[in-house]
């Protein structure tokens, strides 16, 4: 891997040098080089290596591979010279790769026609119309690679004169935890002719490279504008506080370019897969008035990969925490139950065969013979003795009684639907890349960083500001109330 990443940090770096070169043409639909996207604006453009939200469209396409939350973006700007640009775009990550959408129209105000022969206008007026509408796709080759493509038809129109066209795109990115170095290949296609006159794309080859951490960013990149024979370097910065404010700068060399400044700010919406960005551009120009860009995009879980990963991950945590799923708990339950009635009759029959037989109440009494007893001879004795009394027979016999069979005692299990089960509180990370501290506070270390969308067993929730959690890994750590949801 680090033979890879020196390899691809000199090809990167290299590659704008080779295509250098001296001199200038014109191009065909200049709107393109304009870019999308305010939060890569505010960094200077320097995006191509960063790509991991919906601008990855534009800047580099093999960014989309590693997108796992779906975002829709809508954006306006306001040029100088009456010269408004809007574009809608949107990613969703499916299982295997995720696509993208975008649609970018610039519209000027009416101007007026003029001619040589009236300079003042000739009465009559027009306006530009330029559009852009692609589809593009991403897909991760490795767990650090991924690379990607975008179709686009492109169009212009001023006046009654309109040409149009189509072109492509291609991209490669390379990202470890805190490194990314990405290539981009843009705006690919045949010369565009308009009115009795062919021009070319601008045709540009894109690099960058990244380096970022739980809250800082800072990346670079090269543009080379292969027709016009012109490098650009760009850098960017940004900076979250707390997860939920964004600090951004970067510079941009293209002539009449320079600083940029801007911000954002994102909240969890009413899910936890769901959440709102707002951010802000500011672009001074060194011949016109600085221009003003603003975007809101909404970013939400996936249905095909973020439900399913995240029962998934459930499952794991409470697996790892010892503790076993509910439906597998009723489940087994329900065995138990069935097997019950079973187990006990086969037990009582077994008892009953084998239990010994307990001694009787009573004597049987013998039966009386039917035959006359003899009378006794008393001539030799003065008196008759008196007559033995004879056997008393009771009345009533005393009635058998049945054998009593002594049962065993069979053990079941006694199940108490009212028992109360062990209760796990989880917390549900909202932001992607949040901070794990060794403590309740920013004055810890940060042990880890956890996606969005993940969730964690909650441990104690008695501090002000921060829970803590029991991670993935069964270690302990400190996780900002504001990046996550009970």
């Amino acid at each position: 891997m680090k033979r890879l990443l020196l390899s691809l940090i000199i090809l990167l770096i290299g590659m704008p040098s080779i295509c250098w070169g001296d001199g200038a043409c014109i191009t065909a639909m200049p709107f393109l080089k304009m870019g999308m996207g305010v939060r890569a604006s505010a960094m200077g453009k320097a995006f191509c290596a960063v790509a991991d939200d919906v601008s990855a469209v534009y800047y580099n396409p093999a960014g989309l591979g590693q997108i796992k939350r779906g975002q829709i973006n809508l954006e306006h700007t306001r040029w100088f010279e009456d010269v408004g640009y809007t574009c809608v775009s949107g990613v969703y990550p499916l299982k295997t790769m995720s696509i993208g959408g975008f649609a970018n129209m610039l519209l000027t105000d009416e101007m007026q026609t003029t001619t040589e022969a009236k300079p003042q206008g000739t009465g009559k007026t027009f306006r530009e119309i330029d559009g852009i509408f692609g589809m593009s796709w991403g897909i991760n080759l490795t767990d650090h690679i991924s690379v990607g493509a975008t179709g686009k038809i492109c169009s212009q129109r001023i006046g009654d004169k309109d040409a149009v066209g189509f072109a492509s795109d291609v991209g490669f990115l390379c990202k470890t935890k805190h490194v990314g170095l990405g290539l981009a290949l843009q705006n690919i296609g045949a010369d565009i002719k308009f009115i009795d006159k062919g021009f070319a794309l601008p045709a540009t080859i894109r690099t960058g490279l990244v380096w970022t951490n739980s809250w800082l960013t800072i990346s670079g990149g090269m543009t080379n504008i292969l027709p016009e024979k012109k490098t650009v370097a760009c850098v960017g910065l940004e900076g979250w506080i707390l997860n939920t404010i964004a600090l951004r700068g970067g510079y941009d060399s293209e002539d009449g370019h320079g600083f940029t400044a801007g911000f954002g700010a994102r909240t969890p919406g009413r899910t936890s897969s769901s959440s709102l960005e707002i951010d802000y551009a500011y672009l001074p120009y060194e011949k016109f008035e600085a221009a003003h860009r603003l975007s809101a995009s909404v970013r939400f879980g996936s249905k095909a990969a973020s439900k399913l990963s995240d029962a998934a991950e459930t499952e794991k945590i409470l697996k790892q925490a010892g503790i076993t799923p509910a439906e597998e708990k009723t489940e087994n339950v329900k065995k138990v139950r069935r097997a019950m009635p079973q187990e006990t009759d086969q037990q009582l029959d077994r008892a009953k065969k084998t239990a010994p037989l307990p001694a009787r109440s009573y004597d049987i009494i013998p039966q009386q013979s039917e035959q006359p007893v003899p009378a006794p001879d008393y001539s030799a004795v003065s008196a008759p003795p008196a007559a033995a009394p004879a056997p008393s027979i009771p009345a009533v016999l005393p009635k058998p009684q049945a054998p009593v069979v002594q049962k065993q005692a069979v053990q079941t299990p006694v199940l108490s639907q009212e028992q109360p089960s062990k209760q796990i509180r989880t917390v549900i990370v909202a932001i992607d890349n949040t901070p794990i501290f060794s403590g309740p506070g920013t004055r810890y270390p940060i042990i880890t960083t956890v996606p969005d969308g993940i969730q964690l067993i909650l441990v104690d929730d008695s501090k002000q500001w921060y829970y803590q959690v029991k991670l993935p890994d069964n270690k302990l750590g400190w996780i900002s109330y504001a990046n996550c949801q009970k």
